[in-house]
Order: C-alpha cells, then sequence, then structure tokens
C-alpha cells in the first residue's frame, strides 16, 4: 500500500509526471489501483514515491542553515565551475549572508555571481552532491 512520503505538502513543487502518480495515493489503493488509475506500470509507483521522496529531502535540506559539510560540498561544486578563485567566492558570499544562511540562499547568492558559463556547471555539481 503506497504511502505519500513523509513531509510532501501541496505546496511543494513536483514534476507533473509524480502528481500524476501521488494524486491517486490514498493510504487504501494498492499499488496496482494506483497504477491503474495514474496510467502507469505498478512499479512506477514505487518509483514516483520514491522520487517525490527525495524532492522533500531536498527541499527540507535547502530550508536547513548550512553545516560545515554542506560548505565543503558546495564550495567544491564552485571550485569545479571557476577554479581556485571559487574558495574566496564563497567565503564573500557567506561575509554578505551572516550568520547561518540558509542552504538555498547560499546557491542563490553564489548562482549570481558566476557567469553565464559557469552555473550550469556549478548545478551539473550541486546535482552529483544531491545538493540541487
Amino acid at each position: 500500500m503506497p504511502t505519500w512520503p513523509e513531509g510532501l505538502r501541496d505546496e511543494l513543487p513536483l514534476p507533473f509526471v509524480l502528481w500524476r502518480v501521488l494524486h491517486h495515493i490514498d493510504g487504501v489503493r494498492t499499488a496496482a489501483e494506483v497504477a491503474a488509475l495514474a496510467r502507469v506500470n505498478a512499479p512506477d509507483v514505487g518509483a514516483a514515491v520514491a522520487q517525490a521522496d527525495a524532492w522533500v529531502r531536498r527541499a527540507a535540506q535547502r530550508t536547513q542553515p548550512v553545516t560545515d559539510e554542506v560548505l565543503d560540498a558546495v564550495t567544491a561544486c564552485v571550485i569545479a565551475a571557476v577554479g581556485p578563485m571559487g574558495e574566496f567566492m564563497v567565503d564573500d558570499v557567506l561575509d554578505e549572508l551572516g550568520d547561518s544562511p540558509a542552504l538555498s540562499a547560499l546557491l542563490s547568492a553564489l548562482a549570481r555571481q558566476l557567469g553565464e558559463a559557469q552555473v550550469p556547471v556549478f548545478v551539473r555539481h550541486l546535482r552529483a552532491r544531491d545538493l540541487a
């Protein structure tokens, strides 16, 4: 019996392909019933729930204060995009944002500092580390 991921709320933006499945999950229907209503295969129901859970975790992570571990990962992503100067960019942005910035604020501020060609590299590295 599939259920919504814990913490998932209607206001969280998810791709339509996920909402199409999640819309039919009510805690009573089986995966096969949900699949039939959503017009997908039964294994796709589990995959949609798993993907939605990942979205929930990332959304929660973006609102959390930045930890040292996350800061190290973000710094590595900036360095991958711009080179060694990335470390100084992160320090400057942290000075602007003050104590305990949220991850979303840090990432947005850093993205504004990057050039047009650097942003996709930065985002690709963030996604590889499950930060975006």
